[in-house]
C-alpha cells in the first residue's frame, strides 16, 4: 500500500494547495477580465475613478461637461477605455524641470 494517497499523504496536501492556488488565479481573472463590445473596452465608474484618482462628484461633473465619453447600457453607465486614454493624451501638460 505504498502508492496509496490519503488525505493525510504529502502528495494530497501539494495538490490541494495547487488548486488553491488555481482557484485563486482564476478568481482574479474574472474580476479584472471585461468583455469588449465593438472591439472597445468599457470600464465602469469604479474603475474611471480608480484609473483616474477622482471622486465620483468629479466624474458626474466630467461626465455632466461631457467631457469624457459614456454609454449606457442597461442602466449601468460604462466609459470606453481609448477614449479615456485620449482625453488623457490630450490634455497632458509636461513638467517644466527648475533647473
Amino acid at each position: 500500500m505504498e502508492g496509496l494517497i490519503t488525505k493525510e499523504s504529502e502528495e494530497f496536501r501539494e495538490l490541494v494547495g495547487q488548486l488553491k492556488t488555481a482557484h485563486q488565479s482564476v478568481v482574479k481573472v474574472r474580476e479584472k477580465h471585461r468583455p469588449t463590445l465593438a472591439d472597445e473596452r468599457y470600464l465602469t465608474g469604479e474603475e474611471v475613478m480608480l484609473f483616474l484618482h477622482i471622486s465620483p462628484r468629479t466624474l458626474q461633473t466630467l461626465r455632466d461637461n461631457r467631457l469624457i465619453g459614456f454609454t449606457t447600457i442597461g442602466g449601468k453607465i460604462l466609459y470606453p477605455e481609448t477614449e479615456l486614454q485620449k482625453v488623457l493624451l490630450d490634455n497632458y501638460q509636461p513638467t517644466e524641470l527648475p533647473f
